[in-house]
């Protein structure tokens, strides 16, 4: 009798929501570097995964944002439904992060305190 074989494991299979993340992201920044088009940069496949992992990974997203503001947009936007960012902000990256921070503040899906 044969056996089937089981489908490939992912690199990221078994890690933390926290640990892939950061795995994805850090491949992400890998593969973005040289691009200056954010729908290309939220095109790769990286960044599609961490669309795919959902709510979980929103605080982390706004963590990395505190941090160093990048083109996290699109991913918020896709898995949030929402758009904090006011019209005057638009293309600033660093205001479109204090936007995104302060709505994770206030729905207290980011905590500075802790």
């Amino acid at each position: 009798m044969s056996k089937t074989p089981s489908p490939p494991q992912s690199a990221t299979e078994g890690l933390s929501v926290a640990e892939r993340f950061q795995r994805l992201a850090a491949e992400w920044k890998q593969e973005s570097r040289y691009l200056s088009n954010s729908a290309q940069m939220a095109m790769l496949k990286p960044y599609q995964r961490i669309i795919g992992m959902g709510a979980p990974v929103v605080p982390l997203i706004l963590e990395e944002l505190s941090r160093e503001p990048d083109q996290w947009f699109w991913a918020l936007e896709a898995i949030t439904e929402q758009n904090p960012v006011p019209p005057e902000a638009m293309g600033k990256v660093r205001l479109m992060a204090q936007a995104w921070v302060q709505w994770g503040e206030r729905q207290g899906v980011l905590d500075h305190g802790s």
